[in-house]
């Protein structure tokens, strides 16, 4: 609203409709990720290239609504919501492959508690970076680079996705679980 025009109302549209395409996407990608895996392709190829993808592409999409003019900001916001929910279903679904059903929920709750640490953070320091600087640039370029640590880990610190021996890494640690 301050920094492209929008008044309230259209802000509320635009997130109300960014949001709808959040929903569909992530209903088409998970669709597409079954299909692909059910004609035979790999869990591991189908759910990190969509992750990779959403990653690098909110990257671009942060910067468009960063520097962009009001359209481009506009295309970054709707895109970027369309990438959120392509990466959704494998958000749940890699956890659980790799965790298995011995250790799904302790991994999905894990990676759920570290995921809402960001959420904790990331608005006091959105709000401080705009009260330092009187402007969303910044804080958008932060969370391009927040992205960007995110396709790293997926496609160079996330080992081959299936699921875990857990008793050989027992074994190996010398635990019993």
């Amino acid at each position: 609203m301050r920094e492209r025009g929008f008044s309230t109302v259209e802000m509320a549209q635009i997130a109300s409709a960014s949001y709808a395409v959040l929903a569909v996407s992530a209903y088409l990608a998970g669709w597409a990720i079954d299909r692909y895996i059910k004609a035979g392709g790999s869990a591991n190829i189908g759910y990190k290239a969509i992750m990779a993808a959403a990653h690098g592409g909110a990257v671009l999409c942060m910067l468009a609504m960063a520097y962009g003019p009001q359209p481009l900001a506009l295309a970054g916001i709707f895109v970027f919501q369309a990438l959120c929910g392509a990466s959704s279903p494998g958000v749940y679904a890699i956890p659980q492959i790799l965790g298995g059903a011995r250790a799904t929920g302790r991994w999905v709750s894990i990676q759920n508690s570290a995921g809402n640490v960001a959420g904790i953070f990331a608005p006091a320091l959105t709000g401080f970076i705009i009260d330092l600087t009187g402007q969303f640039t910044l804080a958008c370029v932060l969370a391009a680079a927040m992205s960007l640590l995110g396709l790293v880990g997926w496609i160079g610190m996330l080992p081959k996705l299936e699921q875990i021996d857990w008793d050989a890494h027992a074994a190996r640690s010398g635990s019993g679980s």
